[in-house]
């Protein structure tokens, strides 16, 4: 393996964690996402709807919601609901549902970087994007629980949706992210019944199927086209649905 193969490996085995691991530190040392909301750019918005292109999951007219810690993506059939808070994502089949113990690859940037050092500066530049007057604001994220993150990003927040990042561009020590488009952005509260589960998925735990618990069920494997489990968290192909 050469070095610069080495390199991207471990870099890559960080950003995962990034994601994956956000939030399971020291709870002492780890701020809540309730008190990291003034100063993380992604906090500020609990409450949206909008369309999602690019991003780690390579999304395409994804249709996604925000409610509080809640976040919602809609797939062709099903959908799946991202807990901001603990990190775990369920999976809304017709016949079935799932729970895994990672955040959606769609919630990213918003279920990410609580635990980070966070610096922003606004550009003083602006930039019109889809008919709208954006700002231009540098954010950069640092690690501090020694794996030696380093996460800049550029916002293009628009000015007549009080500064909702519409289009983001990142890169991770170095390494340059899909970029993110939003459209269709909606800063109304999306309505409450889309992150209510069917009654038999209420109690659903890891590794069970809808309707039973993990008492009385064997941890059963997905179906071979069922991507309930997060995407990586790097983006090298969309996935699947």
């Amino acid at each position: 393996m050469t070095k610069r193969s080495l390199l991207l490996t471990l870099i890559s085995s960080i950003m995962v964690l990034t994601i994956c691991l956000a939030g399971q530190t020291d709870k002492k040392q780890t701020p809540v996402l309730a008190d990291a909301g003034a100063a993380n750019p992604f906090g500020e918005f609990r409450s949206f709807s909008a369309v999602l292109n690019g991003g780690i999951g390579r999304d395409h007219d994804r249709k996604i919601y925000r409610s509080g810690d809640l976040m919602r993506l809609d797939f062709e059939n099903y959908y799946r609901i991202t807990d901001l808070r603990k990190l775990t994502t369920q999976s809304i089949h017709p016949d079935r549902c799932a729970l895994v113990q990672a955040p959606d690859a769609g919630s990213y940037p918003f279920s990410a970087y609580h635990d980070f050092k966070i610096g922003r500066s606004l550009t003083g530049e602006k930039e019109t994007v889809d008919g709208h007057v954006c700002q231009i604001e540098n954010v950069t994220f640092t690690s501090t629980d020694g794996r030696f993150v380093t996460i800049k990003m550029k916002l293009w927040k628009a000015e007549d949706m009080n500064g909702f990042p519409i289009q983001i561009e990142a890169e991770a020590n170095g390494i340059k992210l899909t970029p993110l488009h939003y459209s269709n952005v909606s800063l109304t509260p999306p309505d409450p019944k889309l992150f209510q589960h069917p009654a038999k998925c209420l109690n659903i735990t890891q590794g069970s199927q809808m309707g039973t618990t993990k008492k009385d069920s064997a941890p059963s494997r997905p179906a071979p086209d069922d991507k309930t489990a997060p995407a990586a968290t790097q983006p090298p192909q969309k996935p699947q649905q």
